[in-house]
């Protein structure tokens, strides 16, 4: 299937269930700043004035629902900097992201599903990561990259849950994991003889989708907690300030918004990568 027939399908999709379809800016003096995210800064000569690239639709979106309280989605280009060029990853791709008002990421796992067969026909399974896993990002995309993508099936789709929290502050945070530890380092031993201690670990109400061993989506049931999601954005400029790491301003209509939208679900789906599994 060539682009032309794929995006006129996916819109047919989406309008027929009544979606209603965002137009998305490129140009934007702020966004919202998630770990391990990077935009694209341009400047408008005439004034000198600084503006940031769309690193995914959610922000027009999320402005749209706090409005309208719909269903919604937009395929859209998005640019992220200080990501390696390859086969599956661009500085520019295209993404299709949608929201669907009063579902969780566990609705849009079948939503997915049924999105994806006008397309293809495959079968899916479900994987939860283990508990215990690195509490800090670096450590644990490289533990992930390490343990979890080698053994992912190359042939059909799985659905990947049990994200900790601190990976997605734009989810709702949901069950946790609990475990036993030694030395662990977010807790102290409280005199145990054995030197371990019970953890609970909070995990994100998320999803990733993989198709033959390639992310193709990332969902979420969707965090409506302004005052949590402006912590974590402040929280993860400072860690950019810290370490003289890219940042930009961050948009607080989006976090005010936030909690303004609907209890809903969304997931952005990668079109690039969906294209080459397709043929």
């Amino acid at each position: 299937m060539n682009r032309s027939d794929f995006l006129k399908s996916t819109r047919q999709y989406f309008w027929s269930r009544n979606f209603d379809e965002v137009e998305i800016p490129y140009l934007n003096t702020s966004l919202p700043l998630e770990p391990n995210i990077y935009s694209f800064s341009t400047i408008w000569m005439h004034s000198q004035a600084k503006f940031y690239l769309p690193t995914s639709p959610e922000m027009a979106l999320k402005n749209h629902l706090a409005t309208t309280q719909n269903n919604c989605f937009a395929i859209s280009h998005c640019f992220r900097d200080l990501e390696s060029e390859g086969p599956d990853h661009t500085k520019e791709f295209l993404m299709l992201e949608w929201y669907e008002v009063g579902k969780t990421y566990l609705d849009l796992m079948e939503s997915v599903k049924k999105y994806i067969s006008n397309f293809i026909d495959i079968k899916f399974s479900k994987l939860t990561l283990p508990a215990n896993l690195p509490d800090n990002e670096p450590d644990f995309n490289q533990y992930f990259l390490n343990n979890i993508e080698p053994s992912l099936p190359r042939h059909g789709g799985v659905f990947i849950t049990g994200y900790p929290a601190f990976l997605s502050p734009l989810a709702k945070t949901g069950e946790v994991n609990k475990f036993s530890a030694r030395n662990h380092p977010r807790c102290a031993t409280e005199g145990r003889e054995d030197g371990k201690i019970s953890l609970t670990e909070p995990l994100s109400q998320r999803f990733e989708l993989y198709i033959n061993g390639i992310e193709i989506a990332n969902a979420c049931t969707e965090n409506l907690n302004s005052e949590q999601i402006k912590q974590s954005f402040e929280a993860e400029n400072k860690y950019r300030l810290e370490h003289h790491l890219p940042t930009h301003p961050i948009s607080n209509e989006f976090i005010k918004n936030c909690s303004q939208i609907p209890p809903c679900a969304g997931v952005g789906l990668g079109i690039d990568r969906f294209l080459s599994i397709i043929g």
